[in-house]
């Protein structure tokens, strides 16, 4: 006799059928079918239905999952807060996703560098190159004050590509041009 799945099992289906322009209607169902067989999904089950959310083009659903751990008793984590923020972006709806971020913030969530680098995407995304350029901002002197160093929080090469990203969609030619300096002077991609 096989045993039942669990929700590792569930959320490793889910992971699996994401992605797939076939299937990530698959991965929402499968959150429904957890539910009405007494399976408690979990952060991960929820990102992956996120990420199906960002497959299908639904960012409506992707918020509306962070509802529906709330209602279970399941707080939203940063991943699934990050991947909430990643199909808003793919959408062009940076507003919502920057108001994701300030709502990890407001939950006193450890908001990292890859949560900050996937709002800065959505912002480059749709075009919103100041608030690309605030966000970079904020995070670079976060990553160097003694909170951020004691973290090991570091701009990455997606920071810096994203702002510049921006700067090109946003038309902001010279900026981007002074943030490649400001990368290369930070040493950020550089070859060894």
């Amino acid at each position: 006799r096989l045993p039942l799945p669990d929700t590792v099992s569930y959320a490793t289906a889910m992971r699996s059928a994401a992605r797939s322009r076939e299937h990530w209607r698959e991965a929402l169902r499968l959150l429904d079918v957890m539910a009405s067989r007494g399976v408690r999904p979990n952060a991960h089950a929820y990102a992956a239905a996120a990420v199906a959310c960002e497959t299908g083009g639904r960012w409506e659903v992707a918020i509306s999952l962070l509802d529906r751990m709330r209602e279970q008793g399941l707080p939203p984590s940063v991943i699934v807060y990050s991947a909430v923020m990643a199909c808003c972006g793919a959408e062009g709806r940076w507003e919502e996703a920057l108001q994701l971020l300030a709502a990890m913030k407001a939950e006193r969530l450890a908001v990292d560098v890859p949560a900050v680098n996937i709002a800065i995407s959505a912002c480059a995304r749709g075009r919103a190159w100041r608030e690309a350029l605030l966000l970079h901002e904020q995070l670079r002197a976060w990553c160097s004050s003694a909170e951020g160093r004691r973290g090991g929080q570091m701009l990455t090469e997606r920071t810096w590509g994203a702002t510049i990203g921006a700067m090109y969609k946003g038309g902001q030619w010279r900026k981007a041009a002074e943030l490649i300096g400001e990368m290369r002077r930070d040493g950020v991609g550089a070859q060894p």
